[in-house]
């Protein structure tokens, strides 16, 4: 089957642009709450010339949103979801999502994310007061024995629609279907882990590496073809 340099050249982009995640995943293999992120696209030329010259394969980014193993670390504000869903925090964005749980103490006080910004329980932020804190696996949150407030966790039908806003948070467009979840399960002192297979990600850079060389020893054939089509014609 013949191919063009062209349709070769961008087969080769788009294994470039799915190195680039697969190294972006591996570089947050150790980040808590990091979900693997995945380019998937036509992976043959063969495939990519059914399609026809005019519908050019689309790049489609997949989030892996499969929760990570729990890791123990005692901290009360560290918190883990057992179960699917997300925490609630509040940004200058709007409402975010996230399963990072690493959270502390704002400046006002409140259950926050590393960043600041408020987590976000059933009546708003929640204040923490000076006092032995503690979270229960309903999400209910007590300051010595007064409850202070009970965190927000919800889920999406539709998770792929959830917009990467960084810093492990999501944002919702209003297409991602938001539903409440009514009976969390939450462990505190335990974080999630980021949910990146190591041995995955270095596998399927090799295959990409080996792709290239591929595409690259295609072009040069073709390169060479033309050369000596050239020559020929010069002749004739």
């Amino acid at each position: 089957m013949a191919y063009e340099i062209s349709a070769v050249a961008a087969a080769m982009d788009r294994k470039v642009m799915q190195l680039e995640h697969i190294t972006h995943n591996l570089a947050n293999a150790s980040t808590s709450g990091f979900k693997a992120e995945h380019l998937l696209a036509l992976n043959t030329l063969q495939e990519e010339s059914k399609a026809g010259d005019e519908a050019a394969p689309q790049n489609t980014l997949m989030v892996d949103f499969t929760r990570g193993t729990s890791h123990r670390t005692e901290n009360p504000l560290d918190l883990y979801l057992q179960e699917d869903g997300f925490f609630v925090v509040q940004t200058k964005e709007g409402p975010a999502y996230t399963r990072k749980g690493d959270f502390t103490v704002n400046s006002l006080n409140q259950l926050a994310t590393q960043a600041g910004d408020p987590v976000v329980g059933d009546g708003g932020p929640i204040t923490l007061q000076n006092g032995k804190i503690h979270v229960a696996q309903n999400g209910s949150v007590f300051v010595d024995e007064s409850q202070v407030g009970k965190l927000r966790i919800v889920d999406f039908a539709n998770r792929q629609n959830l917009r990467k806003a960084g810093g492990g948070l999501y944002l919702d467009d209003g297409s991602a279907g938001v539903k409440k979840v009514d009976r969390p399960d939450i462990s505190s002192g335990s974080i999630e882990l980021s949910n990146v297979n190591v041995i995955k990600e270095m596998t399927e850079m090799i295959d990409i590496h080996r792709s290239f060389e591929l595409y690259q020893k295609i072009i040069q054939t073709l390169t060479d073809q033309d050369k000596l089509s050239v020559s020929r014609v010069g002749r004739v």
